[in-house]
């Protein structure tokens, strides 16, 4: 079945054969995105703005270190607003052809839609599915209770700081830290990566590996 074909009937009013897995772009991820992406241009800029007049020239007048120092600073700013008006303006480009971003796993074959341009791949072709980032904390009620474990020392703190502020409190909140997730396979055909999310917007790129390895799977006959 053609791309074309496939897209049209995901989109369809009757709907898609109960096998296939359709993940449209979710409006509220990408409306989250813009959000975050708006905070980064007024703190960028803003930092930039309100650092800059105090910076130049006083600080490149006093020796190469601090000329060095400020024109990286500065550069991290200039590069924080930037960098932000950018995904800023290709998530609102999303937000606008939400209908038109769309990503399909039928039996046979793996398709994207990302405004006028179709990716097709024969499942048979997907190899290497990765998903890096952490995948989402475990939100499951732990079976032991954290508590018997911690020392006199972990209680006290604890009990006049808050258990976030405890060794094991603050591990945990290391632990649930998530760096930004993507997904990307190889298509064996001409050995080149395929991107296929580089965020949550089709929702966790961890669930979307684990069926695009299930779906590839049977077409190769994998165990």
């Amino acid at each position: 079945m053609e791309a074309t074909e496939i897209l049209t009937q995901a989109k369809a009013e009757e709907g898609a054969p109960g096998d296939w897995i359709i993940l449209p772009l979710q409006r509220r991820k990408v409306i989250l995105g813009i959000v975050g992406w708006i905070f980064g241009i007024i703190l960028g800029a803003g930092l930039l703005v309100l650092l800059g007049p105090i910076i130049i020239p006083y600080n490149y007048l006093h020796g190469a270190f601090q000329a060095v120092l400020s024109t990286i600073l500065l550069g991290v700013l200039l590069f924080i607003a930037l960098g932000s008006a950018w995904a800023l303006s290709m998530d609102v480009r999303r937000l606008r052809q939400l209908d038109q971003h769309m990503i399909v796993i039928t039996s046979e074959d793996f398709v994207k839609q990302e405004g006028q341009k179709i990716l097709h791949v024969p499942l048979a072709s997907v190899r290497y599915v990765t998903a890096r980032g952490r995948p989402r904390p475990d939100r499951t009620a732990p079976k032991e209770n954290p508590l018997g474990h911690m020392t006199v020392g972990e209680n006290v703190t604890g009990f006049i700081f808050g258990r976030a502020f405890t060794p094991s409190g603050m591990k945990q909140k290391r632990k649930n830290m998530r760096t930004p997730a993507s997904l990307a396979f190889i298509d064996i055909r001409n050995d080149s990566e395929v991107v296929v999310v580089s965020d949550t917007a089709y929702g966790d790129p961890f669930m979307i590996a684990a069926l695009l390895k299930k779906y590839a799977a049977n077409v190769q006959n994998i165990a």
